[in-house]
């Protein structure tokens, strides 16, 4: 049975609304903070090896990225297809959802471990020092081990979030933060008769660490608790079918090239920080990692926002849908400027974190309102994009037509000329970045104010429709052939 998101008498609550997404976004944010903490962990304890190491992992770092977050998001189209099923009542195909996301997952894994496998080839492209080249080869070698635990961790929170899981991923990367500071520092410096593996032992800690994180998870989530079973009717081979492989793909690739084109635009515009030498490479990589960390404790409300939003659409009630846009936004743009604030009164400390040699600090420093305005512009940016994909695959286009413009039309442009021809050093980077966003940001208000959202719940409601009379005649025939039989669906305790 179909089950509101919320209770008639709160439909139309602002505040009721504001309290009831905030329980899930800050959920969804402290595991976002803490995985963030876990790349934070590694760039620390590499960073007071020696700044040389630390430009090893930024360049390499941003060349992973590429093909990492391709994956990453085209697996996040669960999000939306499984909040869109469950909003419309058909509870087997949001099941079906999370198999299609974990095959996505395993494929899309293998590629990109040989990609990482290559990416020091594309460093020595722009970086001369052979001994941060070598470094970079380490680093990216050993974090393809951590690709595919990464990626099914990535399609089983997703998955569990829209059906109102999220505190045992929360449990689980708290545990993992733990334990990849330890293993970090044994894996480095070793401990009694293990003398350490140095530089190599950091990625290695994540690699150690990702798999852990999917242990615990699982073994929580799935074997301890069950909380997937009312959701769950055995396998399917429809979860695999072409058909339902091009639905998944034709929502979560678009969002998959637009986070290409960001990522590689970011890369290409790192590899100018190489060309700037391994100082503003290294203070690159600080300004990377705080941005990172900053936007992990707000982004759950992004997250929550395009969870509630697809699953308002399946319900039939496009001014729901509307209205959480507006309060998610307006909470990013708030969150947003207090973070800079924060930010900008304790810098000082913050770049401790990272390192301690005073001419980095000296450039973050010089760099820092321009930081600040980049922040701004992304939050709101990084919310446009979540509804363009929450609404489906037409403005997800529009997103991606919008982002390869300004990426490559802009922003790598600007990454060259602000840096290293005007001078303007580690700030014109983020100059550049800003008026790229701020091009995505008026492309992407445009399109999400000429929505139809009538139509755009109509739109949910049918594919979810059509897909619960597939649902329905796949599992009949499953049963012929002895597949296990679908459980009782009980009452959710988490839902």
């Amino acid at each position: 049975m179909k089950q509101p998101l919320l209770d008639a008498e709160k439909e139309g609550s602002l505040g009721a609304e504001f309290l009831d997404m905030a329980g899930t976004a800050v959920q969804l944010s402290s595991t976002k903070i803490v995985r963030i903490l876990l790349t934070t962990i590694d760039a620390a304890f590499l960073g007071h090896l020696g700044t040389k190491q630390l430009a090893a992992v930024a360049l390499s770092a941003q060349l992973q990225g590429v093909p990492s977050a391709a994956i990453q998001f085209t697996i996040q189209a669960v999000t939306t297809l499984a909040s869109q099923a469950r909003g419309a009542g058909n509870r087997p195909l949001v099941g079906e959802w999370l198999q299609t996301a974990l095959i996505v997952a395993v494929v899309g894994s293998i590629p990109t471990m040989l990609l990482f496998y290559n990416v020091h080839r594309v460093v020595a492209i722009t970086m001369a020092d052979k001994e941060v080249v070598e470094y970079a080869r380490l680093f990216s070698e050993m974090m393809a081990w951590s690709l595919l635990p990464q990626y099914l961790y990535v399609a089983l929170t997703s998955w569990f979030a829209t059906i109102g899981v999220m505190m045992p991923a929360t449990f689980a990367t708290c545990v993992t933060v733990v334990a990849n500071a330890l293993f970090n520092w044994f894996f480095i410096y070793g401990y009694g008769s293990f003398e350490g593996l140095g530089f190599v032992g950091s990625p290695l800690a994540t690699v150690a660490s990702s798999y852990l994180q999917l242990l615990v998870f699982c073994g929580y989530a799935v074997v301890i608790k069950g909380y997937h079973k009312e959701y769950w009717a055995g396998w399917s081979r429809k979860a695999a079918s072409s058909s339902r492989i091009v639905t998944f793909l034709e929502l979560g690739l678009p969002t998959a090239m637009s986070a290409l084109v960001d990522w590689a635009a970011g890369a290409l515009a790192g590899s100018f920080a190489g060309l700037a030498g391994v100082t503003v490479a290294a203070a690159q990589n600080v300004l990377t990692g705080l941005f990172a960390l900053s936007y992990s404790t707000v982004s759950g409300f992004s997250t929550a926002t395009q969870i509630r939003l697809a699953r308002y659409l399946g319900e039939g009630k496009p001014q729901a849908a509307k209205r959480i846009l507006a309060i998610g936004s307006a909470t990013m743009l708030i969150g947003a400027v207090l973070l800079c604030a924060v930010i900008a009164v304790y810098h000082d400390s913050v770049w401790k974190i990272w390192t301690s040699d005073p001419e980095l600090v000296v450039l973050c420093d010089k760099a820092l309102f321009a930081f600040m305005a980049s922040v701004v512009m992304c939050y709101v940016r990084f919310m446009l994009t979540v509804v363009s994909v929450s609404l489906g695959p037409k403005e997800a286009r529009v997103n991606l037509i919008a982002n390869t413009v300004a990426s490559w039309g802009i922003y790598i442009p600007l990454a060259y000329l602000m840096p290293i021809s005007w001078g303007w050093g580690l700030s014109g980077f983020w100059w550049s970045d800003f008026y790229g966003e701020v091009f995505k940001v008026a492309c992407l208000g445009w399109c999400v104010m000429n929505v139809d959202w009538e139509q755009a719940a109509r739109d949910a409601q049918a594919k979810a429709a059509v897909s619960r009379g597939a649902s329905r005649t796949e599992y009949s025939t499953l049963s012929d052939i002895g597949a296990r039989a679908m459980p009782s669906l009980r009452a959710s305790k988490v839902a």
